[in-house]
């Protein structure tokens, strides 16, 4: 186990006062990942990554409702692992964490996409049959290993007992990408087992790959009865309907109506105006909300689009502004079915983070919006909306000397 223990921040106006507003592993180089709300409202587990020069270790940080620190624990290994998703696995009470595995932090790609354990109180599962002398204290299990044509996997989902991976595989390790999707048996290695070591890989999609330097970054299940999943991600293409001349950045949106089918469902979205993707939210009104940028400018958009069955594809609406920062790094819903939008102003030399609240119409809500400056809470990585309209905030501050701590806030909004 990791002792560093939390710190408070800076407070917050009197009608604004959070429930909890902490900072872990304060002052060492830290990389806040992702959290997990405990689905007995117990905590949080946060996941990040604890780097130097030469190495990065996966950390899991278990927090109590009240925001005070419980455990931190490091997993020391060799290698250079950085956590890159994590995910409640709710027929096994426990948190899978996807991460990416290099030798050096010099290699080019990745070596390996791994996986790791824990349960609902943060600790790291070990094997039962692990050598005494084996002082790692996880025990890793293996989606790909890379060779010639090196995959990484940037999301995943769960649907027992298959995990569905997303991410781009390249030609070559310094050649075009393509999307992928990778469909693993979660029941084919055991993490209670040493010698299970690897994932069994039962399909690979597209069948066939063209290498348009397209990726995938995120995936979700379907947001109706007929769809399975759905896959964001961008792609470079010409613009037959677009603004931009020749090719652009642009977001794709595949929606997947069968587990083993290698074909999808492919939904126009957004303008073709180099637009890069934030993050998409699938609204209880049964609309999807897409955010993101516009590459290379200070304005974010928000657009809304019904997809409420194959072939039955409603048309978009898109809100742009240019005053509130210039990423966007999450989406939530609110109690009221309001859309809370976490933005990240690359601009400021401190990046600051704020947050915008729009109508289920994709239209700005007068007067609520929040920027963040006395808390120091720079860099939001990802919000979740609590019960009674309380937010969950994890964000990431760097000090005046480089270090890092991460930071988790909850604050009526």
């Amino acid at each position: 186990m990791f002792t560093i223990t939390s710190c408070n921040l800076d407070p917050l106006p009197e009608d604004q006062l959070p429930s909890f507003d902490k900072l872990y592993a304060v002052s060492l180089n830290v990389e806040a990942v992702d959290f997990i709300c405990k689905p007995n409202a117990s905590g949080y587990i946060i996941v990040g990554n604890l780097k130097s020069t030469e190495n990065s270790d996966i950390i899991i940080i278990d927090v109590g409702t009240d925001g005070m620190q419980r455990n931190l624990h490091r997993i020391n290994t060799p290698t250079f692992d950085e956590a890159v998703s994590a995910k409640l696995y709710e027929d096994d009470n426990s948190v899978l964490i996807l991460g990416h595995r290099k030798s050096d932090p010099s290699q080019a790609n990745i070596g390996q996409n791994i996986l790791i354990k824990s349960n609902l109180d943060g600790i790291p599962i070990r094997a039962d049959n692990v050598n005494s002398e084996d002082t790692i204290s996880a025990e890793f299990k293996i989606l790909t290993i890379n060779e010639n044509n090196p995959v990484q996997l940037n999301d995943f989902l769960i649907i027992p007992p298959n995990l569905i991976a997303v991410g781009r595989i390249r030609e070559s390790p310094t050649g075009a990408s393509n999307r992928i999707t990778q469909i693993f048996d979660i029941t084919s290695a055991s993490f209670n087992n040493k010698n299970d070591s690897l994932f069994d890989k039962i399909r690979e999609k597209p069948d066939a790959i063209v290498y348009d330097n397209s990726r995938s970054l995120k995936i979700r299940k379907g947001n109706t009865p007929s769809v399975v999943y759905e896959v964001m991600g961008q792609n470079i293409s010409e613009n037959p309907n677009g603004e931009v001349n020749g090719v652009s950045l642009n977001i794709s949106w595949d929606i997947y109506t069968n587990l083993e089918s290698g074909a999808s469902e492919r939904i126009y979205i957004g303008t073709d105006t180099d637009e890069a993707f934030g993050d998409i939210l699938f609204h209880s009104n049964g609309k999807n909300y897409i955010a993101g940028n516009y590459v290379n400018t200070d304005t974010v958009f928000l657009i809304s689009k019904e997809y409420t069955g194959v072939n039955n594809n409603v048309g978009q609406k898109i809100y742009t502004t240019t005053e509130y920062g210039n990423k966007v790094s999450s989406l939530t819903e609110d109690d009221d079915g309001n859309i809370i939008m976490a933005l990240i102003d690359e601009t400021d030399i401190n990046n600051n983070s704020l947050l915008l609240k729009f109508s289920q119409a994709g239209e700005p809500i007068e007067d609520q919006n929040l920027k963040f400056i006395s808390t120091g809470l720079y860099n939001i990585k990802k919000i979740e909306n609590e019960a009674g309209n309380i937010l969950v905030i994890l964000s990431q501050k760097t000090f005046e000397n480089n270090s890092t701590a991460i930071g988790l806030m909850k604050i009526k909004f």
